[in-house]
């Protein structure tokens, strides 16, 4: 196989990969009502189902790094994938334990695969990586986009919950497909570097500025994600136009993400992109500060949804492209998402408490505005055109 064409193959695969790793997660939310609904689950037990996958992204991403030592980067990634496969099929049958244990076992799988598919970015492309890390985010989105918005049908589709969760065991195995034989034909590459010279990334600040933007922007992102339509609602929306305006955030967060692609090959900065997704998100929050409900408020979740597409996008890609190589690039990818999601668990408990205290959403509006600096800054440090050295 020429290398046009084995780059081509991996190109698929990435984009496979990366496409699979929301939707089993993703799918839960428009389905709550009804698991709740069928199983009597308390509203503390469901707050878990939803934030369990979360916190696996954060927990387990610092583990991804040592598998892949292990076993070797592209095994991990196919274990990844059966692992997917084996958390969707859990939640199959009737005991409620295994709807938690699915949801577990399919929030281990996209940490490790959150962290270790840039890495294989990273390796593979390594003249492309912030173009690829957009082609992934752009995946990434659309998966998401697509279990979101295709849940309820395939509820009524297939009559129940469980089986409308179970389905999402097929994209993965599909994708399984194209991985095996990238398996055989790189078993002589797949774990990382392990240069005696590395650099640690605890005590340098470009790796930690790297860290906080992932953070931030992931908190902010579901944050939103989590209290949009209650927003809109609150200030007169029906329930069916707050779930557009979600839809909306979430496809416009693919053009966020599209657009990120197209341009990131040609500076060899990234300061704008930190400075103009946060002027999208200031506009979006004090759109709905001001005016939430009416004519305009599509506008405003197309405004977040283009930072957060942008933001998400920019993130993945400043863990590869302030990094030599794959091996630190895995380590810092553990760093930086293993933070983050943590952080990410944590925004919208901490919005619904600040709404819970005040009665209302202008304080926690005014509150994710006010995490849009220190997301700036460190946008602004990890974007500047440089790359951590070993010396």
């Amino acid at each position: 196989m020429s290398g046009r064409a084995a780059r081509a193959g991996v190109t698929v695969a990435v984009v496979l990969l990366a496409a699979n790793l929301r939707p089993a997660v993703v799918a839960v939310s428009p389905l709550l009502s009804g698991i709740r609904a069928d199983t009597g689950l308390s509203s503390p037990a469901a707050a878990l189902l939803t934030t369990l996958p979360v916190l696996c992204f954060g927990l387990l991403a610092p583990l991804a790094p040592m598998l892949a030592r292990r076993i070797g980067l592209v095994p991990a990634l196919v274990a990844v994938l059966v692992a997917m496969i084996t958390g969707s099929l859990l939640r199959l049958p009737d005991p409620m334990v295994l709807l938690f244990a699915g949801t577990v076992v399919a929030g281990a799988a996209v940490a490790c695969g959150n962290v270790l598919l840039p890495v294989l970015v990273k390796r593979e492309f390594p003249d492309r990586a912030g173009t690829m890390m957009g082609v992934y985010s752009v995946a990434l989105s659309t998966g998401a986009a697509i279990a979101a918005g295709t849940a309820v049908p395939l509820l009524t589709l297939l009559d129940g919950w469980r089986p409308a969760l179970a389905l999402w065991a097929v994209p993965p195995a599909v994708a399984l497909i194209v991985w095996l034989p990238l398996l055989r034909r790189r078993s002589t590459q797949t774990r990382p570097d392990t240069h005696k010279n590395t650099i640690s990334l605890r005590g340098t600040p470009l790796a930690w500025a790297v860290t906080a933007f992932m953070g931030t922007q992931s908190l902010v992102y579901y944050a939103t994600v989590a209290w949009l339509p209650e927003i809109l609602m609150a200030s007169g929306s029906s329930q069916e136009r707050a779930g557009y305006a979600l839809s909306v955030f979430n496809l416009v967060g693919i053009a966020g993400s599209l657009a990120f692609t197209v341009t990131v090959g040609r500076t060899k900065r990234q300061i704008g992109y930190a400075v103009v997704s946060a002027v999208f998100y200031a506009a979006g929050f004090g759109g709905l500060l001001c005016a939430a409900a009416g004519p305009l408020d599509f506008v405003w979740a197309a405004l977040l949804g283009l930072a957060q597409g942008t933001t998400i996008s920019l993130a993945l890609a400043l863990i590869l492209l302030r990094m030599p190589d794959a091996e630190h690039a895995a380590r810092m990818s553990g760093m930086a998402q293993g933070v983050g999601y943590v952080l990410a668990a944590a925004g919208p408990v901490l919005v619904g408490i600040v709404h819970d205290t005040t009665g209302g959403w202008s304080w926690p509006l005014l509150l994710l505005g006010a995490m849009l600096v220190p997301m700036t800054a460190a946008g602004v440090v990890a974007g500047r055109d440089v790359v951590l050295s070993r010396t």
